[in-house]
């Protein structure tokens, strides 16, 4: 199968000591990864010394659905695994949020968003509008909803690999 990219899957298996020759501005990770750091810099343009955008995320997730386990909270805000723990330490440090053992089981701890936390997530929700509006600005309507589709269905088409799940 060769793209428009200028590569072949199956020739790169057939000669991987050979270098594939490719355009990396067409390469979805590059652009993606590229993006990424176009919303840090926005990010933290209009959160000086703030919240990251991670951290919203999970303040978000609480506002919406309530205390949740760190397994459901993890999916929900669709974090890794190796972040959420420690997203929570720091968000508890902060008294955004407060962290229990789960009385229908111990094993569980629960997350729940404080005062602090909600006051905070209510504010921030005008600048993380903002910071979306920021990225898509320069697309009309139709772009905007058309990139939004293609990359939520490209999560969805991969989302067995990013093992969210409720508990």
């Amino acid at each position: 199968m060769t793209g428009e990219v200028g590569w072949s899957v199956a020739a790169a298996r057939n000669k991987p000591t050979q270098a594939v020759e490719f355009d990396l501005s067409a390469m979805v990770g590059h652009l993606l990864r590229t993006c990424q750091q176009l919303h840090v810099a926005i990010w933290t343009d209009r959160f000086p010394g703030g919240i990251t955008s991670t951290q919203f995320a999970v303040l978000h997730a609480l506002a919406h659905e309530g205390p949740l386990s760190q397994t459901a909270l993890r999916s929900k805000a669709r974090l890794d695994r190796s972040t959420t723990a420690d997203m929570v330490r720091r968000l508890v440090a902060r008294r955004l949020v407060s962290q229990a053992k789960d009385p229908e089981d111990a094993r569980r701890r629960v997350v729940r968003l404080t005062a602090a936390g909600r006051a905070l997530y209510t504010e921030s929700t005008v600048r993380a509008a903002q910071v979306n509006e920021t990225m898509l600005a320069g697309l009309g309507e139709e772009d905007r909803a058309a990139l939004l589709a293609l990359l939520s269905s490209l999560l969805e088409h991969h989302r067995g690999l990013l093992d969210y799940r409720e508990d």
